[in-house]
C-alpha cells in the first residue's frame, strides 16, 4: 500500500514555521517531493530525498551533520529514534546511489526506503524548537 510520508498537518506546521535564521522553503520542498516520490512510487527517489533532508536539517540543531543530531541532540528516546532514522536511510540511499549495475537486480519498496514514525519524529522536533525560539532570536 501506498501512503503519506509526511503528514499534511506536519507539512502546515512547517510551512507555518517563522524564523529569524532559517528559510524553511527548501525542508518544505523536500517533505512534499517525499510525498509525491512515495505516492507515486518512486522508491529509489524516496530513499534520495531522505539522505538529502537528513543531510539539510543539522544548523536548525547547532550540529554540523546529521551523525551529530542523532548522537548529541536531545533525550535519550530522541537520539535512538534519530540513529534508527541515520542508519536505516543513509544506507538504504547509500546502497541505491552507489551500486553499479550488475547481471541482476532486485528494486526497492516502500518498506525499505520509508522511516516513517522517524522523519515525523525529527520534523515535530523541528517545529518545537522552532516555535520554542520564537520569531526573532
Amino acid at each position: 500500500p501506498i501512503w503519506v510520508l509526511i503528514a499534511e498537518s506536519r507539512l502546515d506546521e512547517l510551512r507555518a514555521l517563522v524564523s529569524s535564521e532559517f528559510d524553511f522553503r527548501k525542508l518544505v520542498r523536500l517533505c512534499e517531493e517525499l510525498n509525491i516520490a512515495s505516492r507515486e512510487e518512486c522508491h529509489f527517489a524516496t530513499a534520495m530525498l531522505t539522505r538529502a533532508l537528513l543531510d539539510h536539517v543539522p544548523p536548525i540543531f547547532g550540529k554540523k551533520n546529521f551523525d551529530e543530531v542523532a548522537s548529541q541532540y536531545g533525550g535519550k528516546s530522541f537520539k535512538g529514534t534519530m540513529q534508527h532514522l541515520q542508519n536505516a536511510s543513509r544506507n538504504v540511499a547509500d546502497g541505491h546511489l552507489h551500486q553499479q549495475i550488475r547481471k541482476s537486480e532486485s528494486l526497492p519498496t516502500a518498506q525499505q526506503v520509508t522511516c516513517v514514525q522517524q522523519l515525523d519524529s525529527l520534523l515535530e522536533e523541528i517545529v518545537r524548537v522552532t516555535r520554542e525560539k520564537g520569531p526573532t532570536k
